[in-house]
């Protein structure tokens, strides 16, 4: 349960604050000395009504700041909006921690920031907190500058991004057309599943041309569509990554794919998917399984592209189905 902070729950509070900087000194991460945060640093945010805690029985084992107050530091650098709250002092009991009380702490503040009609979650971790800021990145924030002044890396997490031409990559297996069918039927956008056009009945290919110019042509005439599908050697692939305004990358286990796959194969025994022409029935194939087990050169590149416009797109890369449906249940 998360819920507002009172008075009476600063000794808890303090004991899990001393708790967790102690692990993290242990851990060799020296992002707060012993002391601060403390019991006159929460009980500040508390009379301000911006302290948070995540209680399990009535135990404290997270707790969080969520503030519209500027930050002085944050001035040094250039920010993606500020239309924003930001989080500070964002502990979890080690004894927790990997039970995703932290995610559920920053879907709280996502709701929280939304409700405050605001855009944007600023938040910053010590540079050798690594933990952090891998968990930062696989929540979608985003890495932006150095903050000089207190020695800090910034964040930002953008909570209303403009969601209207998507383009889901990945692994075979991995769930792409089902996750495109599913934005599809949510958003009311128009679906293209590429298997569906690159595919004539029987198995036989559209020729490059017909193809390039059937995906051009779909995005052309929609404002707003969901696609799925890599087709990396297409002459589309760049013009469909240009077009999109948000990537989704499900960058999962290749145990994951290869389940997937033989998942498919068994629903679909005998028979068509029905995205798919006459005639072309599920089966596996050596020379598929290869293009699965060797798909981290060309998903490295899709990576790459992502990485290099992450300020200018909606970049979604999902470890996992977990990861994917908490993203799902925010928009």
């Amino acid at each position: 349960m998360i819920r507002l902070a009172h008075l009476n729950d600063l000794d808890q509070i303090d004991a899990l604050a001393v708790k967790a900087i102690k692990a993290m000194h242990q851990a060799n991460i020296f992002q707060w000395a012993l002391d601060y945060p403390r019991k006159q640093h929460f009980s500040v945010d508390i009379h301000a009504c911006e302290c948070f805690v995540y209680a399990l029985n009535d135990i404290i084992i997270g707790v969080m700041v969520i503030t519209k107050k500027k930050e002085a530091a944050y001035d040094e650098i250039a920010w993606l909006n500020d239309e924003s709250t930001t989080i500070h002092r964002l502990i979890v009991d080690p004894v927790y921690q990997n039970q995703r009380i932290a995610s559920k702490l920053i879907q709280y503040a996502l709701h929280l920031t939304k409700e405050l009609g605001l855009s944007s979650i600023k938040i910053d971790t010590h540079p050798s907190n690594y933990k952090m800021r891998n968990f930062l990145k696989r929540n979608h924030f985003i890495e932006l500058d150095y903050l000089k002044s207190i020695h800090r890396i910034a964040y930002q997490l953008l909570v209303s991004p403009k969601i209207q031409r998507i383009t889901v990559l990945g692994n075979s297996g991995t769930g792409k057309t089902t996750l495109a069918k599913k934005l599809s039927h949510r958003l009311n956008y128009p679906h293209l599943s590429l298997d569906s056009i690159y595919w004539q009945p029987n198995w036989k290919n559209a020729s490059s041309h017909q193809f390039n110019n059937d995906v051009l042509t779909f995005m052309k005439n929609n404002q707003c569509f969901v696609i799925d599908g890599n087709y990396m050697n297409s002459a589309s692939f760049e013009a469909r990554l240009k077009f999109s305004d948000t990537i989704i990358i499900l960058d999962y286990p290749i145990n994951i794919a290869i389940k997937g796959i033989f998942e498919r194969e068994t629903e679909y025994k005998h028979r068509h998917r029905s995205d798919m022409a006459e005639g072309c029935i599920e089966s596996v194939d050596q020379e598929f399984l290869h293009y699965v087990y060797h798909f981290e050169p060309k998903n490295n590149k899709i990576k790459a592209f992502a990485l290099k416009h992450a300020l200018s797109k909606n970049i979604y890369i999902f470890k996992n189905r977990s990861q994917l449906n908490t993203w799902l249940e925010s928009i």
